[in-house]
């Protein structure tokens, strides 16, 4: 199955626009001088944001446990539709995450692991059928390798199960993302690389993007899955700091599935966000979000029938506690 041409069009132009908006409002700032996985955003952002912090004098927070186990996780959300076609799709998840990590060497040759499960329930009826719950689990690998003070390479790759645990067929799905990150400055970080999602809408895409951080108070990250401004609202020294965000990220997955028919099939949901969040960081990766946004561009589609159904937008809300 092709990407749908307005899929395509309003991606591209959801990535424009959050990478012209990060630039205008960073040189609003500082005249001297942007979604599915959230991981590589994170470690990428914690690492030019050390940097930044050492170099004003403030104590970065160590965001990983000196130990094996690294924490664990908990998500949920809930995703109500705005109008009635298709009759209408509203949908709630929930997800528990655990996290590992193994030096390979030295602490700047890390392996994480992260085991994990996820639950997609689907409420309303369509005019084809859908599954009530759909799943997806698996285990992501993530490693990021510093080869020198400016250069680095991130890998990860995650083999997982999505389903609505009746069939097997096409169940195994793989992500994968490469990148190699060019620490330019101490305030800034360039990176190019690819990314396979694993999706039957989306083909192997090119990953690129820049993480600037002017001062310790302002992330502007315009690397793709999750786009996003960020203000500091808080620091409480090298325990733990508060931060808004404004983004965009991509919504949707793919999963086999068994229609009404007993035919097997894939089933692919997919939308487009924007977003706002709340985000506490505290030491030893621990802390909570939560965000709030609207999604649009959404759809409902089968792989082997070829239907595509338009889905009308909607709003959500989602959290997550890391303990």
């Amino acid at each position: 199955m092709q990407t749908p041409p307005d899929y395509q069009r309003h991606l591209f132009v959801l990535t424009a626009v959050l990478t012209i908006v990060s630039g205008v409002f960073a040189q609003d700032y500082n005249p001297a001088v942007i979604n599915s996985p959230v991981v590589i955003n994170d470690s990428i952002q914690q690492r030019v944001s050390g940097n930044t912090e050492r170099a004003y004098g403030e104590i970065p927070i160590e965001r990983y446990r000196k130990s094996f186990y690294q924490g664990a996780e908990v998500l949920g959300g809930y995703l109500g539709g705005l109008g009635d076609k298709a009759g209408g799709i509203d949908t709630t998840f929930e997800e528990a995450r655990v996290a590992f990590g193994v030096p390979l060497g030295s602490m700047d040759n890390i392996l994480a692991l992260r085991p994990y499960f996820r639950a997609d329930h689907l409420r309303g009826p369509t005019v084809i059928d859908a599954p009530e719950s759909l799943y997806n689990t698996g285990v992501s690998l993530f490693n990021q390798k510093k080869w020198s003070e400016r250069f680095s390479s991130t890998l990860m790759l995650t083999p997982s199960i999505r389903s609505d645990f009746t069939t097997s067929k096409n169940a195994f799905r793989l992500f994968g993302l490469g990148l190699v990150n060019w620490q330019k400055r101490p305030d800034l970080s360039l990176s190019l690389g690819v990314v396979y999602l694993g999706r039957s809408d989306l083909p192997l895409l090119p990953a690129f993007g820049a993480t600037w951080t002017p001062t310790p108070w302002w992330k502007f990250d315009a690397m793709l899955p999750r786009p996003r401004i960020s203000r500091r609202l808080w620091k409480n020294g090298g325990e733990s700091e508060g931060w808004a965000y404004f983004g965009g990220t991509i919504g949707g997955n793919t999963w086999a599935v068994t229609r009404d028919s007993g035919a097997d099939d894939e089933l692919t949901l997919s939308d487009l966000r924007l977003l706002f969040g709340l985000e506490e960081i505290r030491q030893g990766n621990r802390g909570g979000f939560f965000e709030a946004g609207y999604a649009f561009n959404r759809s409902i589609e089968y792989e082997q029938t070829e239907e595509d159904i338009d889905l009308d937008d909607a709003l959500f809300v989602q959290a997550g506690l890391k303990f």
